[in-house]
């Protein structure tokens, strides 16, 4: 159900009588993590804030009501251009995410594409944009995958979104998603090179601010330093106290997955301890080494 009025979600849950049900805005992008209501008390206490939040980005109010399916959350994102007057679909990366017990998502993890899952999600994936029937461009499909249920499709979107992570990604793989998605209208030119790819393993970590939100920056010139970060969102740059947008991120990335998971966990310790500031100005709790 896709709508601006909570009578019409309520009257459609009703209908509907599921398990839970997913809440989420319905502009592909927009900085809002979607929610799980279990009934319709719950959606009623989360729709006008999700509703608020999701219209001050992109001005569109709607939101999407649909059933929430178990199982973990995948994001495969492909490119398809026209060969021979035939469709070729080609997966460019895949994603894992990982959420916290609160819901919240904590990270997004890039898999390795000779994984058995991996190409179980790759082969679904490409039955789906055949039914689909896309014929060109870049598609990112959420899935959730359940052992018991195998993998369902949740979105599909035709939006080539860039993050912190790209260059990251484009080192990993020898993929560049916007590259492709302008590849798939205009051909590149015959024998044009391609990066050889690193396979190393990439990792978006997600931050949860906290107290005032505003991050501190010797704190957050700590964390750049960590031997894998690669990339941090323009706010982890600040020379002073900056509020985070809805969505901030690092990005890790190595050869190794150890030096991953140990810089990992440290980014979160940073921010339970010192990485938010309390109150707008106010000076950090302990003094830092110069």
């Amino acid at each position: 159900m896709r709508t601006t009025s909570l009578a019409e979600a309520l009257t459609w849950a009703e209908k509907h009588r599921l398990p839970a049900y997913m809440l989420a805005p319905a502009a592909a992008g927009a900085p809002v993590e979607p929610v799980v209501c279990e009934h319709e008390l719950q959606i009623s206490a989360t729709w006008p804030s999700m509703k608020r939040e999701a219209a001050h980005p992109s001005g569109d109010e709607h939101l999407v009501l649909a059933e929430h399916l178990p199982g973990r959350r995948y994001l495969v994102n492909s490119v398809t251009r026209m060969v021979d007057g035939q469709a070729d679909h080609v997966i460019t990366d895949t994603w894992a995410e990982t959420h916290a017990s609160s819901g919240r998502l904590a990270r997004t993890d890039l898999l390795s594409r000779h994984q058995l899952l991996t190409r179980a999600l790759h082969m679904y994936v490409l039955r789906a944009l055949d039914a689909l029937r896309v014929v060109c461009g870049p598609v990112t499909s959420r899935i959730a995958y359940a052992a018991a249920r195998g993998p369902v499709l949740i979105s599909a979107v035709a939006l080539p979104a860039t993050s912190a992570a790209d260059r990251a990604l484009r080192e990993a793989t020898g993929h560049d998603r916007l590259t492709a998605a302008l590849d798939a209208v205009i051909p590149p030119a015959p024998g044009q090179l391609i990066p050889a790819p690193t396979g190393h393993r990439v990792t978006r970590v997600h931050l949860h601010p906290r107290l005032s939100g505003r991050i501190d920056p010797c704190t957050a010139r700590i964390l750049r330093g960590l031997p894998t970060v690669a990339a941090v969102s323009p706010n982890l740059q600040a020379t002073v106290p900056a509020a985070p947008p809805a969505r901030t991120e690092v990005v890790l990335s190595s050869s190794d997955s150890k030096a991953i998971e140990g810089d990992y966990r440290a980014i979160r310790a940073l921010e339970r301890e010192c990485l938010y500031l309390a109150a707008a100005d106010a000076p950090h709790p302990f003094e830092r080494p110069t």
